[in-house]
């Protein structure tokens, strides 16, 4: 079956401007507090191309420049991934999974962020996690939002075509209600004895999960504040 993507992204486009508008919540947490029609151009210029299943711009910095966007859970990935999806005739109408729902995409704050990684604050951040019991119930809580807000954002349409019985269906309906940020198996993290062994893995899903999300929610990503805050003190001069 053919499946036109570019009538897909369309619709997606249209549903998220709607939100928008009428002041509906896109993912169960408030977005960007407004859109504008050249936020497209925008985010293909900062990532040299627009993702097939761009929805809106979910964060900007304090001079309005787009931080991260959200994306629809289906129909992304590069197009020779999307085409193999099509070749299996059962899940074909859903196309390829996509659990990454904030993407980072502003380049200097990226630049920054791949900073801290290569000086080991993944390995500094898992420690202070696994250190301190009540920011790992935090870590957990925000990969639960984050898997919540992802299946909450499909459209009802595609909820139930996630419901049929075909092995192919059930692993992309698992990763896309079950896993964290970024596609992240969570669970696999809690031990049987009750402790936790925290893996952080990408400094920027967390933070464009943070960013993307209120402020004033009691559920916040806590790797994604201490991000936040490393960068301001070691990158003052970038425009966060």
């Amino acid at each position: 079956m053919h499946v036109s993507y570019s009538r897909v992204r369309t619709q997606l486009r249209s549903f998220c401007i709607l939100s928008f508008l009428f002041g509906l919540q896109v993912t169960g947490a408030l977005v960007s507090t407004h859109s504008s029609e050249s936020d497209p151009n925008l985010v293909e210029q900062q990532l040299g191309y627009l993702p097939p299943n761009f929805l809106c711009v979910s964060a900007r910095t304090s001079n309005d420049s787009p931080i991260a966007i959200q994306t629809y859970p289906l129909h992304g990935g590069a197009p020779r991934r999307q085409a193999k999806a099509t070749a299996t005739p059962t899940p074909a109408l859903l196309g390829t999974p996509f659990p990454t729902l904030y993407w980072l995409t502003g380049p200097e704050i990226s630049r920054a962020i791949g900073g801290l990684e290569r000086k080991g604050y993944i390995v500094e951040f898992e420690k202070k996690l696994n250190s301190d019991p009540l920011e790992a119930a935090r870590f957990i809580s925000s990969h639960k939002q984050y898997a919540r807000a992802r299946w909450n954002s499909l459209k009802e349409e595609d909820r139930t075509l996630l419901t049929m019985d075909h092995s192919s269906v059930k692993r992309m309906r698992n990763m896309l209600e079950c896993s964290g940020v970024a596609g992240t198996d969570f669970l696999s993290q809690q031990q049987e004895d009750g402790s936790f062994v925290a893996s952080v893995k990408c400094l920027h899903a967390h933070y464009a999960h943070y960013r993307s999300t209120s402020p004033d929610e009691e559920v916040y990503n806590p790797v994604g504040l201490w991000i936040h805050k490393t960068l301001q003190e070691e990158f003052p001069d970038v425009i966060l």
